[in-house]
């Protein structure tokens, strides 16, 4: 076979291939010129970059999107194309079957014709083709259709264009058009090219990633290898070996012998063949094939730029690279985080995902700076003037490439991994299972982190302190006093923080402005009150006697139903405004929203709109960023989330759910009264007041910095306007890619147009949005992602956390943003986290399951609130569970049970 595919004289491909209509329907890899994406597709042209490098491609000629775009205009214009783009989604499977017969009867053009003939004489020297199709949005880097697309192994000349075609004809198979939708790509606009390439009789064939693609360790490379042709390893009939090599050194890490009990072999005859029983017990990569591999993929990811996956095979001792890609799934760190090869590594906590933010998307460039300038303030308000830069990796806490971490490296010197899990798993229950597990010799800091600092700062911080303490005391002492002298508190807080601002200041002062105003409302006001609340809660658990089952029962009962949360008060208040309004006047969110903007709506429904947009038109969802609108900028986003609540039945009502939650805590607090003696007694009715008053108090921090929130991005949005009619800006939301210093610098120099800036500020974020599917809980500077071990388990149940009891059994539907799709009544929301802004989705749903949560997070506290039963710690949740699966959520034990699956 060998000698036969040596025949093919690649410098004859270059000269022969180019020229007349072939020229532009027959391209050659590794040719004088690259090739295009559009022409070529991804697959041709990432091969042709390869072969021009250097890299040993073998030979191959590409049919390019010309050639087959007559075939393309002809399918288009097919009755049973236009019925498919028509229908909905779920009958896409059976239109694709009504369409693959009516693909036969295509003929090819005279100049295709030429292109074929032409193509067939170039590569007669071969016996054998690999014929595979080439997309132009394939090996994108967030889509790599890999095994999506058809591929043709083994083709004897004489069965050339019987592949050429299945290959086409896998452009419009149901597969590429579902993983289409599903990325987000355009479903009806097929291109397709595809590569004739000469045949490579494998020894062995594998994949090989320039990145350990199990943990995303950026020091390791990972290979999986198996005998024969790679389809087998692509189609799972083989459990290949698997390699992990040092990136640096080339030196093997790790090795598991896979079970190869086949091998997909070239059939005499044409294809392929399987051979059972084929050498099994032995590694299928010596070390010196291995060495060499891993010098090519440390290569190819410097021709990239960035982490690659390569299919590789051996023929006769030969290395032979058969395709390349970026790597699609990988978490980019950003560089200011990364530490050097061999260095001490820092191990990092995304503490975006459940302490407040409860945010998995990258935060914008402006949004960074407001965090960092609301953290600082607050922190100031609290101890004084310190030196803690937010935006160093070596500081306690960095916010820098669009996420917010903390620096566990450094608590190492001051916590074990033990007590850092109790103290994490109120907010992310799995996130405390991973860190118990931490090595503390490999991640502990090489500095020793002293408490001495924070001993000399305690007298500062206790003065500082002294009068939210005292009304934190307060609270404790004479609850209904300190309650109504914390909401006048709470009433001038939000007036000064509603107080005008002038609209020639910068945005640098409107931020210092509220920002000041906000730490003092947060630190001052809802801080004492929030302490107090969940002080009041923590110590009600201890009352219950842990030898009482029945005691723990009726004090749990007591943490749910409190009044005054103002995350629950938001869903019921949308909830009530939905009901005001006729099912239909929702079908249209943007022209709702534009007769309420004309007040053309009843006086009563006006009234309460405005009363919601007062109190609550600062949130939303990803409301942690500055970049996203609130409720008030975007009042049909609000109408779109109403929507799902119009025509809800009256058993999902959230005000009566939470009306029965008040009165079942009322009746377990008359019945511990009833069971407890004299000094738990007084205990009992001081701390349920205390709770009653308080307890709902939790989000009111957060809420302050909302308010503040929402007046710099109004200014910011005034600027971005500005901006936008002198030129500078596309947009007035672009100014969101900004940081506050771009707006401070030279307005008349060559600064003047900030479209450059703001995609450099963005490049690294638009990664991370591409790829990033989920923010990992734990990773490390060299990009290693620390995981829970495995839960074990009967078949079909998912173990996590019961954060809200109840059992529910109702289809599945997954959400990655607040905006996908609809909840039903009475399905399962599957969501990895959530923030307020998704709250009107939990009022529709029969249940809540969440990757990241714990007793204290968001999403349990409106389930709690609302009885819904939710279960949260469910590792790589969207692995498991898929729209339409029937469960049943078991928010009491934890667990998630599969009933039937689509």
């Amino acid at each position: 076979m060998e000698a036969h595919t040596e025949q093919i004289d690649r410098e004859a491909l270059q000269d022969a291939a180019e020229g007349g209509t072939a020229g532009r329907f027959l391209l050659p890899i590794g040719g004088n010129h690259p090739l295009s994406r559009r022409l070529a597709g991804g697959k041709a042209s990432c091969l042709d970059m390869l072969a021009r490098a250097g890299f040993p491609v073998p030979a191959a000629l590409v049919l390019s999107t010309d050639f087959f775009a007559p075939w393309i205009a002809q399918v288009v214009a097919m009755p049973a194309w236009q019925a498919l783009t028509r229908a909905p989604q779920a009958q896409w499977s059976q239109h694709c079957a009504h369409l693959t017969p009516a693909l036969e009867p295509l003929a090819w053009t005279s100049g295709q014709a030429d292109a074929l003939g032409r193509l067939v004489r170039l590569m007669d020297g071969g016996a054998r083709f690999a014929v595979r199709s080439s997309s132009p949005e394939e090996d994108l880097d967030n889509a790599s259709f890999a095994g999506i697309y058809r591929s043709c192994l083994g083709v004897p000349i004489q069965e050339l264009e019987q592949a050429i075609r299945a290959c086409f004809a896998s452009c419009l198979d149901l597969p590429v058009l579902g993983y289409k939708a599903a990325r987000g790509l355009p479903v009806f606009a097929p291109a397709i090219a595809v590569i004739v390439q000469q045949q490579v009789d494998s020894e062995v064939s594998g994949v090989g990633f320039s990145i350990n693609a199990l943990n995303n360790d950026h020091d390791e490379m990972l290979v999986s290898a198996s005998w024969g042709l790679g389809d087998a390893i692509v189609d799972g009939r083989v459990m290949p070996d698997q390699f992990v090599l040092d990136k640096g050194e080339g030196r093997l890490l790790a090795s598991t012998l896979g079970s190869k009990h086949c091998a997909s072999m070239l059939a005499p005859a044409g294809g392929t063949e399987e051979r059972g029983e084929f050498r099994s017990d032995e590694s299928c990569l010596a070390p010196a094939q291995l060495d060499e591999l891993a010098r090519a993929l440390v290569r190819i990811e410097a021709l990239f730029g960035r982490p690659v996956d390569v299919e590789f095979a051996f023929a006769a001792g030969t290395l032979h690279i058969l395709q390349a890609r970026p790597v699609s799934t990988w978490v980019p760190l950003a560089p200011a985080l990364m530490s050097a090869p061999g260095a001490p590594r820092t191990l990092y906590m995304d503490i975006a995902l459940a302490k407040g933010l409860t945010i998995n998307a990258p935060v914008s460039p402006m949004g960074q700076d407001w965090l960092r300038h609301a953290f600082g303030r607050i922190l100031e308000h609290c101890v004084g003037k310190v030196d803690l830069p937010l935006d160093r990796a070596d500081g306690w806490l960095c916010i820098e490439g669009g996420r917010m971490y903390l620096n566990v490296s450094r608590m190492l010197w001051l916590a074990t991994p033990r007590q850092l899990a109790r103290s994490n798993a109120p907010t992310d229950a799995l996130l405390a299972k991973t860190l118990e597990t931490i090595d503390v010799m490999r991640y502990r800091s090489p500095k020793r982190a002293s408490m001495l600092p924070l001993l000399r700062l305690l007298p500062r911080i206790l003065w500082r302190m002294r009068r939210p303490l005292w009304r934190s005391l307060q609270a404790f002492m004479a609850p209904e006093h300190a309650h109504r002298l914390y909401r006048t508190r709470e009433r001038e807080a939000l007036a000064e923080l509603a107080a005008p601002v002038d609209p020639g200041a910068s945005l640098p002062a409107v931020q210092e402005r509220f920002g000041a105003s906000a730490a003092r409302a947060v630190v001052q006001v809802a801080m004492p009150a929030m302490v107090a609340g969940i002080g009041a809660a923590g110590a009600l658990e201890r009352l219950a006697r842990r030898t009482c089952p029945d005691e723990q029962r009726l004090v749990a009962q007591l943490a749910r139903g409190v009044g005054g949360n103002m995350v629950v008060g938001m869903g019921i208040a949308m909830y009530r405004l939905a009901r005001m309004l006729p099912p239909p006047e929702f079908a249209d969110p943007a022209a709702l929203a534009q007769r309420i903007a004309r007040n053309e709506l009843p006086a009563a429904f006006m009234a309460q709109w405005q009363r919601f947009m007062v109190t609550h038109g600062c949130r939303g969802p990803g409301e942690m960023d500055l970049a996203n609108p609130s409720y008030r900028d975007d009042p049909a986003m609000l109408l779109r989330q109403m929507s799902f609540m119009a025509s809800a039945p009256p058993e999902h009502d959230p005000g009566d759910a939470h009306q029965a939650l008040a009165r079942q805590r009322e009746a377990a607090y008359g019945e511990l009264l009833a069971r407890f003696g004299p000094v738990r007694r007084m205990l009992l009715k001081r701390l349920y007041k205390m709770s009653s008053l308080f307890a709902g108090t939790r989000d009111t921090p957060k809420h302050f910095n909302l308010v503040a929130r929402q007046r710099v991005r109004e200014h910011a949005l005034a600027i971005g306007a500005a901006l936008a009619a002198d030129g500078r800006l596309d947009r007035a939301e672009d100014v969101f890619g900004l940081r506050y210093a771009d707006l401070e610098a030279d307005t008349r120099g060559a600064g003047a147009c900030l479209r450059a800036r703001r995609r450099e500020r963005g490049s690294f974020l638009d990664l991370l949005a591409r790829q990033v599917p989920r923010f990992p809980a734990l990773i490390d500077s060299r990009g290693r992602i620390l995981r829970a071990p495995p839960s074990t388990g009967p078949a079909g149940q998912l173990s996590g956390f019961g954060i809200s009891p109840g059992l529910a059994r109702g289809r599945v539907t997954c959400l990655r943003n607040a905006h996908e799709k609809p909840i039903a009544p009475g399905e399962i929301l599957v969501a990895f986290t959530t923030d307020p802004g998704w709250t009107p989705l939990f009022v529709s749903a029969g249940a809540i399951v969440l990757e990241v949560g714990g007793v204290l997070q968001h999403g349990a506290l409106v389930a709690r609130e609302l009885n819904k039963p939710c279960v949260a710690g469910v590792d790589d949740v969207f692995a498991h569970l898929r729209d339409g699966m029937l469960v049943e959520v078991d928010g009491e034990h934890g667990t998630v049970s599969i009933i039937e699956a689509p």
